[in-house]
């Protein structure tokens, strides 16, 4: 990705040198008292490119110790059949094994992760890696392999006000 010029102050960097990757779980069903309701589970159909808060599938507080639990502002994408949906979740949720997630720290805002998931160059990244003939696949190992390009954190914070901004004209 590095022949692609940017911005003074930007750089590429793969996903795993600017902030941790998970990969979802699924707390067994044969034990229905992992389910309840308190966390959201969320599902790859859930995953539209959108916020997301709600589902029609719950945690109980004893299935969320047994699953992947992410803090709110994390980006989750599909990496199992239908690759590269997303979404930001705006609370705590869990997710199953088909969806990594990433999270966000204090050098990349959590939204513009979200954003660049949505772009083309990542898209086409992820549909490079895939394996698997019947079933597309991106294990967790190739998906931090993903390049983006990355501003400084005012910068990012810049872009995700002027994409709303713009989505609020709409």
């Amino acid at each position: 990705m590095s022949e692609k010029k940017l911005p003074k102050g930007w750089k590429w960097v793969k996903l795993k040198e600017i902030c941790e990757v998970v990969t979802g779980t699924t707390p067994p069903k044969s034990d229905m008292s992992n389910y309840g309701k308190e966390i959201p589970f969320f599902k790859p159909p859930h995953l539209w490119d959108g916020l997301i808060s709600v589902t029609d599938e719950m945690l109980s507080l004893k299935g969320a110790t047994k699953a992947k639990v992410v803090p709110p502002n994390t980006v989750l994408v599909t990496c199992i059949g239908n690759l590269g949906r997303t979404g930001f979740v705006k609370k705590e949720a869990a997710f199953n094994q088909q969806i990594n997630a990433i999270l966000e720290n204090d050098k990349i805002e959590g939204k513009y992760i979200f954003y660049q998931a949505q772009s083309p160059v990542f898209r086409n990244q992820l549909e490079k890696l895939a394996t698997g003939t019947t079933v597309s696949i991106v294990n967790k190992g190739n998906f931090e392999t993903i390049n983006i390009p990355l501003p400084p954190l005012e910068t990012q914070q810049s872009i995700v006000s002027k994409i709303e901004e713009l989505f609020s004209e709409l």
